[in-house]
């Protein structure tokens, strides 16, 4: 898309794209770090909590209106528990986190060698070509870990017969 648009824009226009380009990826990669982690990190800490907490109190040896109570808590927790992992299986976050985290990083990568080498006039179009080919190559980085990690892990798997596992 961009080789077919060059010959319309000018330098300071195909700068200006890149740049804004560059930046909103940056902002929401980072902002899915934050959000994918504590997500991760949340839903995590209660299904272990959960996890742990339902073998004592099965332990526990009640009866009457407490015995009611911890089997309804009991069972309660143990919800808790298969639902926060089962959301954790079906979106991945940890998964995502990871990679969001490696785009953020790749593309900050890209603007501080670009920074960095745009000390001297003479280099800028060979900085600037190198800077959007870094983006470029960090977005596609990007593209095929989620396919590889979200997609395609998502799809049923189907044995040597043809049928479906």
């Amino acid at each position: 898309m961009r080789n077919a648009a060059k010959p319309f824009l000018t330098d300071e226009a195909r700068k200006v794209y890149w740049a804004q380009a560059w930046e909103r990826t940056v902002v929401h990669a980072a902002s899915r770090v934050e959000s994918n982690r504590k997500q991760f990190y949340g839903l995590r800490l209660t299904a272990i909590i959960s996890a742990i907490t339902v073998p004592s109190l099965v332990g526990l040896n009640l009866s009457g209106t407490g015995g009611s109570a911890v089997r309804w808590l009991t069972f309660a927790l143990s919800l808790i528990a298969a639902l926060s992992t089962a959301i954790l299986t079906l979106f991945r976050f940890g998964d995502r986190w990871l990679m969001y985290r490696a785009l953020s990083n790749s593309l900050m990568g890209a603007g501080w060698a670009l920074v960095n080498s745009l000390e001297s006039p003479a280099t800028e179009l060979d900085a600037w070509a190198r800077f959007t080919a870094a983006t470029d190559a960090a977005k596609a980085s990007y593209n095929t870990a989620y396919q590889t990690a979200v997609i395609l892990a998502a799809e049923p798997k189907v044995d040597d017969h043809g049928s479906q596992a």
